[in-house]
């Protein structure tokens, strides 16, 4: 009878350490390797301004006037400005792949071909020239002064705005300053706050003073 038990504890523990063997749960590894890997999501850069975009029309147009073809052009502009690189690129990989510009041009992200944008109006001009044929480095140059001009006009704009840009911030500031100043310097000023219709005043200016600063804001406005 001891042998017979001795046998059957063995058999009950081997049969305890196989299923242990069978239920014994994944590494961490091999749950890292069965996990699904999600694409990062790609980071939008910023479009570039129109004296980069100017640089980028004068290069090619060099290129062209050098004996490249339009599309070697706007490769080689694109090497010198890394910036232009995120919108060219597309459009040059979609050459290599054997469309031709028009339709690589044709098949690029809406935003970068909006005409209001610098990019879009210089690769508007490229796409006409490439559609229509015919010499390519007069219209870029053409593009690159009308960018220049632009970038000028902004840079008057945002040089005349610049007083009435101090004046909403003096406006804006110096009621909380002098509030400030009030408050440490005189008790009645002090005691007058500590009551409802203190802090209602409190209130109410801050309101109203946030209002006027959003509508100086609106009424100097950005550069266009």
């Amino acid at each position: 009878m001891v042998l017979i038990a001795v046998a059957v504890t063995a058999v009950g523990l081997t049969g305890v350490r196989g299923a242990g063997a069978v239920q014994r749960p994944r590494s961490s590894q091999q749950r890292r390797l069965r996990r699904p890997v999600l694409p990062r999501p790609r980071r939008r850069s910023a479009s570039p301004g129109d004296l980069m975009v100017a640089q980028w029309c004068e290069d090619a147009a060099r290129s062209l006037r050098a004996g490249a073809t339009l599309a070697a052009a706007l490769e080689d502009a694109t090497g010198r400005r890394e910036a232009m690189a995120p919108s060219i690129d597309p459009i040059l990989a979609a050459v290599r792949r054997g469309r031709s510009l028009v339709e690589a041009l044709a098949t690029a992200d809406a935003r970068v071909v909006d005409p209001a944008s610098a990019t879009g109006l210089a690769l508007t001009v490229v796409r006409s020239c490439a559609d229509l044929g015919g010499p390519a480095a007069v219209p870029l140059e053409r593009v690159a002064a009308t960018l220049r001009t632009r970038a000028a006009i902004a840079d008057e704009q945002v040089a005349h705005s610049a007083q009435a840009q101090l004046s909403a911030r003096v406006l804006t500031l110096v009621p909380i300053a002098l509030l400030a100043l009030l408050v440490l310097t005189e008790p009645n000023v002090r005691g007058a706050l500590a009551t409802p219709p203190g802090y209602l005043a409190v209130i109410l200016g801050a309101i109203l003073n946030l209002v006027g600063w959003w509508w100086m804001q609106r009424i100097i406005g950005r550069p266009r």
